[in-house]
């Protein structure tokens, strides 16, 4: 058991690090702003979606 408590603060140490670094990678970036004008996703299949049914009547 020479060592152990050596070995459990690397241990300590590492996980340390890899939570560190994962909240940093993941955690803190910058939210993306939406852009302003541009339609969002869903918008643009609905209008999409309504010219269709002009084109060919509701069913």
């Amino acid at each position: 058991m020479q060592g152990a408590f050596e070995l459990g603060l690397v241990a300590i140490l590492f996980v340390g690090l890899q939570v560190w670094w994962l909240s940093k990678v993941f955690l803190n970036r910058p939210r993306q702003p939406r852009p302003i004008g541009k339609p969002m996703r869903a918008n643009s299949l609905q209008n999409e979606r309504n010219a269709l049914e002009k084109l060919f009547g509701k069913s």
